[in-house]
């Protein structure tokens, strides 16, 4: 039960971890958050990303996409399952920035990610994120609310 606990926890400060990263527009702390192998599914650009080489360039992309002002990155309601070496967790996700003025853009996402226990630690093996969208329309749904 306490090793349990423990993973859990591991976790849960592996996802806090790498939003921080991201908030901080820390490139090499956020891949350092991702098993070499990594399949990703984001919500924007490409169907899929296999391996950190190709998941690293999108991240840049990403990253220069946002104004000089803050990166916004907050994970909501997250729940952890872990099984052994194996773990899930899923959460939303308050994404966008905060513009010169102050403005914020943001939308809501969801996210799931699958991890694997190391001997370094837990990584991310998969991570998905999407959004929800009309499917009459096909545009996304960013501003529903939890």
């Amino acid at each position: 039960m306490k090793e349990q606990t423990t993973n859990t926890a591991e976790v849960r400060q592996l996802v806090e971890r790498w939003a921080e990263a991201a908030r901080n527009k820390d490139l090499d702390a956020v891949m350092a958050c991702y098993l070499p192998e990594v399949v990703a599914f984001d919500a924007i650009l490409a169907l899929q990303f296999r391996g950190t080489d190709r998941y690293r360039k999108h991240w840049e992309h990403c990253l220069e996409l946002m104004p000089a002002g803050q990166f916004i990155l907050e994970v909501h309601d997250m729940e952890v399952e872990v099984d052994g070496s194996l773990a899930f967790a899923h959460y939303l996700s308050r994404c966008g920035c905060r513009d010169d003025q102050g403005k914020e853009e943001t939308g809501w996402m969801r996210a799931t990610v699958c991890c694997r226990k190391t001997p370094a630690g837990w990584r991310i093996a998969h991570e998905h994120y999407s959004v929800p969208f009309d499917p009459q329309n096909g545009n996304a749904l960013t501003g529903l609310e939890r």
